[in-house]
């Protein structure tokens, strides 16, 4: 199976992510991250660790975007309805928080979002809807549930370029 991670597009995208990851390490400096294995269709990117101790999953994205971008979608970060459910669930499952990593490479700046409670309650305001999307990294266009989620409440850290 053809991973979209092993494109060039997708090449960039890792590249990008973990410079979101290092940032947030930076920015919160008793927290290490252990990322999934990349070549295998994982259900979250990664765990959040603090002393030795698995304290998060998470998610990570990057978006061509700029905060005022954001603005313009009434501060919501799109996710597949999918990926918010596999993180609750492991959040549930795990006793730990889900949270959302995001990069917004015209910024360029980083943005944390706690999803849900250590129960895997879902924390921030979020709308679902069938809607038409990119379909991945490289393109291609699919419709599917989508979460659109209120990112007003968020924290943002710089980026470390």
């Amino acid at each position: 199976m053809q991973l979209d991670i092993n494109t060039e597009r997708g090449q960039q995208s890792l590249s990008q992510e973990r410079v979101l990851i290092r940032s947030v390490q930076a920015a919160y400096s008793d927290i290490y991250f252990i990322e999934t294995n990349k070549n295998a269709p994982a259900q979250i990117d990664g765990f959040m660790v603090r002393d030795e101790e698995i304290v998060g999953v998470y998610e990570s994205k990057c978006r061509n975007m700029t905060i005022e971008q954001m603005n313009r979608f009434n501060d919501e970060w799109l996710v597949t309805f999918e990926k918010i459910l596999n993180g609750a669930e492991l959040s549930k499952r795990l006793y730990v928080p889900f949270y959302g990593l995001l990069y917004l490479v015209q910024e360029p700046i980083g943005v944390i979002l706690k999803i849900t409670d250590e129960r895997g309650n879902i924390l921030p305001r979020v709308r679902i809807e069938q809607t038409a999307t990119q379909k991945t990294v490289n393109g291609g266009s699919i419709v599917r549930t989508n979460a659109y989620i209120d990112i007003s409440t968020c924290h943002t850290f710089p980026i470390i370029l």
